[in-house]
């Protein structure tokens, strides 16, 4: 009995472990990030011709992606809840998303959706 007492608190606590790493953002570095820091390594990912703009209003939560890169690129806003569909952005144009402020906090950019 005391051998599944120990797995079942060892299976319980990796779970925890485990719900914990899942919650949080993954880091490099280990230090919490900021949306402008999160808005930077998107913008740099595409080695800083792509611009990123994300601001909080009083009822919606906004990101502009400008495309300053001579080719075409794609990419998907990052949010909690459902992520809306790739988007696909011409040279020199930009694309807005738009959507509630409470409920689906901004996580991101992810490049190369398409």
């Amino acid at each position: 009995m005391r051998t599944i007492t120990r797995i079942g608190t060892a299976v319980a606590a990796g779970a925890i472990a485990l719900g914990a790493l899942g919650a949080a953002p993954a880091q490099a570095d280990g230090q919490a990030t900021t949306g402008a820091q999160t808005t930077a390594a998107a913008s740099a990912a595409l080695g800083g011709c792509a611009a990123v703009k994300h601001w909080t209003g009083r009822v919606t939560q906004s990101v502009r992606v400008t495309n300053n890169c001579s080719y075409t690129i794609s990419f998907q806003v990052k949010r909690r809840g459902p992520d809306p569909r790739c988007t696909v952005l011409a040279p020199h144009r930009s694309a807005t998303a738009q959507w509630s402020r409470w409920g689906a906090q901004w996580q991101g950019i992810r490049w190369n959706c398409a």
